[in-house]
C-alpha cells in the first residue's frame, strides 16, 4: 500500500536532502501500520495531515540550514521577476496607446509570458542535482509563478493563470528529466 502521492511529493519537495529519507520513511512505516489496524482511508487521512503539519517545521529547518536559499533565489529570479518585468513592459506599452478604453492584453503577449516563464523555470530545473531538489524547485517555481501573476497590473484570463501555474513546475521537472537522460547516455 502506498501513501497519497500528492502528499508524498509535497513532503519530498519541502524536506531537505538530509531529512527527506528519514521523515518519509518514518511516515511510511506508520502509514503501513495504520493501514493494517485502522484501514486505508483513515491511514491516508492521517498521512496527509502529518505532511501538512510537518511542512512549516521542515521548511523552517531547511531555511536555517541554508539549503533553501538556492531554491528561493532560483524561483524568484527565474520565474516571478521575469513575469513581473514583462507585465510592467506591457503596462508601459499599453500606456502609450491613445484611446485605450476596452483594450485588453494581446494573446501574443500572454503567450510570450507563458513561454518565458516556462523556459526560465526549465533552466532552474536543469540546475537541480537530484530529484528531490528538482521537486523543491518545481514547488518554488509554482509559488513564484503565483506571486508573479498576483503582482501583475490588471486582471489576467483564467487560462493564462492556469498555464503559468502549471507550466512553470512542469517545465522544471521536464528539464530535470531531460538533463538526466542526456547525462546517462
Amino acid at each position: 500500500m502506498n501513501p497519497p502521492w500528492i502528499a508524498r511529493m509535497l513532503l519530498l519537495a519541502v524536506a531537505g536532502e538530509r531529512e527527506a529519507d528519514f521523515v518519509a520513511g518514518d511516515l511510511h512505516e506508520e502509514f503501513l501500520y495504520l493501514c493494517a489496524t485502522r484501514g486505508r482511508r483513515a491511514s491516508r487521512r492521517w498521512y496527509s495531515w502529518q505532511v501538512v503539519r510537518s511542512l512549516f517545521p521542515l521548511w523552517d529547518l531547511r531555511m536555517r540550514n541554508g539549503e533553501a536559499a538556492h531554491i528561493v533565489a532560483a524561483a524568484g529570479l527565474g520565474v516571478a521577476l521575469p513575469l513581473l518585468l514583462l507585465d510592467r513592459l506591457w503596462s508601459f506599452v499599453y500606456s502609450l496607446i491613445p484611446l485605450k478604453d476596452g483594450l485588453e492584453r494581446a494573446p501574443g503577449f500572454l503567450a510570450a509570458n507563458v513561454i518565458c516563464a516556462c523556459a526560465l523555470a526549465a533552466l532552474c530545473g536543469a540546475t537541480a542535482g537530484s530529484f528531490r531538489r528538482a521537486l523543491a524547485i518545481a514547488a518554488a517555481a509554482a509559488g513564484a509563478a503565483a506571486l508573479g501573476v498576483w503582482g501583475s497590473a490588471g486582471a489576467a484570463p483564467a487560462l493564462y493563470v492556469w498555464l503559468v501555474l502549471l507550466g512553470a513546475p512542469a517545465s522544471t521537472l521536464a528539464a530535470f528529466q531531460w538533463k538526466g537522460r542526456r547525462t546517462s547516455v
